[in-house]
């Protein structure tokens, strides 16, 4: 029998990887994503955890703090737009680990800073690293996810990101009492550079970027294919040749041609809608999370109540992406947003009603933030994957993703302008729920308008 009649006809890269069943291989990636974006939420949610004691520390109003906070989210607004565009050159693979080893390294530097000055300069270093981190991770999660899981499995990964969050503030609390706020960005640090070290050695580069980029890669194609199908019972009637790489690569330069797609063929109010989303609900998250501890300390609870608060809201979002990855499978995500918000805005009222009056009440308040705000942002990442088709998914998730980031940098700026305007915690606090209106708008055009024809 001759080997055009043994094998099947050659299929494309995506069809290809959607058609394999969820292996080993594919959870050692997943894994290595995961453990990439603990590091990453660990380490974007530093400063929020050694404010208290940094004020004291280096003797700063706390007004002061809003554009340290927002130095480093500046920095991931530059590394989401601009930095992520070398992962499509040289590969998704070494942009994750330069991107974990850079932060790493400058993390550790950042314990060394004596001034207001110099800990803005380095936050603002470390931010260009954790721009790239996100996006990157979640591309090469969606490559290699099989299409009927990919939306489930992008979702989940931002677990990760919530994980190290929570982690990082339960961690903070035990250090700082003991090693100081320094000792928060050494440990933070050195676990980044050895996580690297892992990743070098384990994570593998994406298939699609492989097939996708000309210039002798088709052996490595091949072979990745192979690994990745290597516990299929079908694996040994599947093959990839030049044909199916040449279209890969057409497919990836009809992508790169720019954002400009996103505006065309009826998608303009679907990626307008998109960016508003990001930059609402990221403006709410990155002010709770940087702003959280000091204004509890400031309501006249002690620093390490204040601290636990944080974790508490943190970890209110591990639940909550579970739970919505589950429900996305049944109900419209939009829908499931939409209600997942307002309760998020209802939530961060009752914070304004209660914090100076039940501490118990308080915390159950804060985890329902948490679980709307920080866990409704796994659902607003995966929307990218329901709004626009495959080739040009990444461009429009990476965008929306890059926009919001400005609602990243204004969070925390809003937090410091309003305490400084005499708003009072509580008033500050009323208008985080005000800003949550905004998420909602954008999700019924994008659930009930002409935007929600437009999913995918």
């Amino acid at each position: 029998m001759s080997m055009s009649q043994t094998l099947p006809e050659p299929i494309g890269i995506q069809a290809f990887v959607d058609a394999q069943a969820l292996n080993r291989y594919h959870w050692r990636v997943f894994g290595l994503c995961a453990l990439c974006l603990m590091f990453d939420g660990f380490d974007a949610q530093a400063m929020g955890y050694v404010a208290p004691a940094l004020r004291e520390s280096l003797g700063l109003a706390a007004s002061s703090l809003g554009p340290i906070f927002s130095a480093s989210l500046f920095g991931m607004l530059i590394g989401a737009l601009g930095l992520g565009i070398l992962a499509d050159r040289i590969g998704r693979r070494p942009v994750l680990i330069g991107a974990l080893a850079f932060c790493g390294a400058v993390m550790c530097a950042t314990a060394y800073v004596e001034t207001a000055h110099q800990l803005l300069a380095m936050r603002f270093i470390t931010g260009l690293g954790l721009g790239t981190l996100l996006p990157t991770a979640l591309a090469m999660t969606s490559e290699f996810s099989p299409g009927r899981n990919r939306a489930t499995i992008t979702m989940l990964m931002s677990l990760g990101f919530v994980s190290g969050a929570a982690i990082g503030g339960a961690i903070a609390s035990y250090i700082i009492p003991h090693l100081g706020w320094q000792g928060v960005f050494a440990l933070a640090g050195a676990a980044s550079l050895v996580t690297a070290l892992v990743m070098w050695r384990w994570m593998p580069e994406s298939i699609q970027f492989l097939a996708a980029t000309e210039g002798g890669r088709f052996k490595r194609t091949t072979q990745a294919a192979r690994a990745l199908s290597r516990n299929d019972a079908l694996a040994e009637q599947t093959w990839i040749n030049e044909k199916s790489v040449a279209g890969a690569v057409a497919a990836a330069a009809q992508n790169r041609r720019g954002w400009s797609q996103l505006f065309r063929n009826g998608y303009t109010v679907t990626t307008l809608m998109l960016w508003l989303l990001n930059f609402a609900n990221l403006l709410d998250l990155y002010f709770l999370s940087n702003w959280l501890p000091t204004l509890l300390k400031e309501s006249g609870l002690p620093l390490k109540t204040a601290m636990i608060g944080s974790a508490v809201l943190q970890s209110g979002g591990i639940p909550a992406t579970i739970l919505l990855s589950l429900l996305s499978k049944r109900i419209k995500l939009t829908h499931l947003l939409i209600g997942n918000f307002i309760i998020g805005a209802i939530a961060m009222t009752v914070i304004g009603i209660v914090v100076k009056s039940s501490v118990p009440l308080l915390f159950v308040a804060i985890f329902f933030a948490g679980f709307c705000v920080v866990g409704g942002q796994s659902g607003v990442n995966a929307m990218g994957a329901y709004c626009y088709p495959t080739p040009m998914r990444t461009t429009g998730m990476g965008w929306a993703n890059g926009i919001g980031r400005f609602g990243s940098v204004a969070g925390p700026i809003v937090g410091g302008a309003l305490l400084a305007l005499d708003w009072g915690v509580q008033t500050v606090f009323f208008g985080a729920a005000l800003a949550g209106l905004f998420a909602i708008t954008a999700l019924f055009f994008l659930g009930f308008g002409r935007a929600g024809v437009r999913q995918q």
